[in-house]
């Protein structure tokens, strides 16, 4: 017979063992209440220019309300801050599930194996509804990012300042100055505050028939090309002074409204601009054109590609919850009312079928694509890209001449390039 101190002892014992067996076997059952958590999405959202808080938190609750087993956060970020808010969370382990990127950003963020395969995540049918010729993120013949903006750079026309659709770069400098008329209103839209996108020099570089690299992976920015590019933004600048006033201190976010403002004849501008002056009340006439070449150039436009990647090391669950986020988000729906605020030309066959994607805007996006060029798809381009910056700033502040400071640029690159 067991004493009473036994008893009551085994009593505690077996009392401790239900403790921790009970829960076990009633989570291994499939309790109605469970304890696992819900599988979470984060979605660091870029903010391009039209996109508005009302998409972004329409869109997040009804994916919520879709699908009540997943938390989704779509976190706003703006442009200039998303390379570095990206690369700060992979050097903390915590990067979003899924993020907006450059597709120019691809390859470094390859190099540190921090890119998930999204075909795994998301489903063939929404991969089979995005045109080909939009998906620039495949490599080798694999997708590593799903487009989600891609479009040409173009020439919008204040045709109550100037009717003149140039045919040159020559001309459209000889039409900037016609409709130049300091303070009432300004010839043509500058961007000259450092930021991470590289785009007026780009415009006027490819218009000169310049590459950023030779065969050999060699700088070529100190080309002809490239001394032509700069000496002709440094004399609009501060030669024949038509651009806006401040454009030192301005990156497009800042720069682009005053076109919207009707205070510019001219602006190289992205497919965003129909829906950027719908929303700042814009009420003068506006034609669309491509960006013209120099003389004796081919026609050749900036285009520029922009996809959403899945992230490492975040688990199975939330990357297929991901997954499940850019198929609902990729519905004609949402993803056409996305790329009509933003501008962009549908990269889906779904939402291009929207009457809301025919109209002259459109229809010059095309014809700008056809000789369209991108970014360089190299991993150390946002450092060169940097370099060039400083190339560019030095010019406009008088501090070099272009072919002192592109020289240097084309130096610093080939030396942080490894050439």
């Amino acid at each position: 017979m067991r004493s009473t101190r036994g008893t009551r002892l085994l009593a505690v014992v077996l009392s401790l063992f239900g403790l921790l067996v009970i829960p076990g076997l009633a989570f291994a059952g499939g309790s109605k209440e469970g304890t696992a958590a819900k599988p979470t999405v984060t979605f660091f959202w870029a903010l391009y220019d039209g996109l508005t808080e009302n998409f972004r938190a329409d869109l997040q609750s009804a994916f919520v309300k879709a699908n009540p087993d997943i938390k989704l956060d779509i976190v706003p970020v703006p442009w200039d801050q998303l390379h570095d808010k990206l690369t700060t969370s992979l050097a903390g382990g915590q990067p979003p599930e899924i993020s907006v990127i450059g597709t120019r950003w691809l390859l470094e963020f390859m190099g540190l194996n921090a890119i998930a395969t999204p075909t795994d995540y998301v489903s063939q049918s929404t991969i089979a509804d995005i045109k080909p010729g939009a998906m620039e993120a495949k490599i080798d013949g694999k997708l590593w990012g799903i487009p989600v903006a891609a479009g040409a750079r173009i020439l919008a026309i204040n045709t109550s300042l100037s009717d003149k659709v140039p045919q040159t770069m020559e001309q459209l400098e000889q039409d900037a100055i016609a409709a130049n008329d300091p303070p009432n209103h300004y010839g043509i839209i500058m961007i000259g505050k450092k930021n991470t996108e590289l785009t007026d020099f780009a415009y006027y570089f490819y218009a000169a028939g310049g590459n950023f690299f030779g065969p050999d992976g060699k700088s070529t920015v100190n080309s002809p090309a490239g001394v032509k590019a700069l000496t002709f933004m440094n004399k609009l600048a501060n030669v024949d002074k038509v651009v806006q006033p401040g454009y030192l201190g301005q990156t497009r976010m800042e720069s682009d409204p005053v076109f919207y403002a009707g205070k510019a004849a001219y602006d190289m501008i992205g497919a965003w601009v129909g829906s950027a002056m719908k929303q700042a009340g814009s009420t003068f006439p506006v034609k669309y054109a491509l960006i013209p070449p120099f003389e004796g150039q081919q026609q050749t436009s900036l285009i520029i590609t922009d996809s959403i990647a899945f992230f490492k090391p975040n688990s199975e669950a939330n990357l297929k919850a991901a997954g499940k986020f850019i198929d609902f988000f990729y519905q004609p729906q949402w993803k056409g009312k996305f790329d009509e605020l933003v501008g962009f030309p549908p990269v889906t066959y779904s939402a291009a079928k929207l009457p809301a994607f025919d109209t002259p805007l459109y229809r010059v996006l095309g014809d700008a694509a056809v000789h369209a060029k991108g970014w360089p798809l190299i991993a150390p381009w946002p450092q060169d890209q940097d370099m060039l910056w400083d190339a560019v700033s030095k010019v406009f502040l008088g501090q070099a001449t272009p072919k002192q400071a592109l020289d240097e640029a084309a130096a610093q690159i080939d030396k942080a390039n490894g050439k």
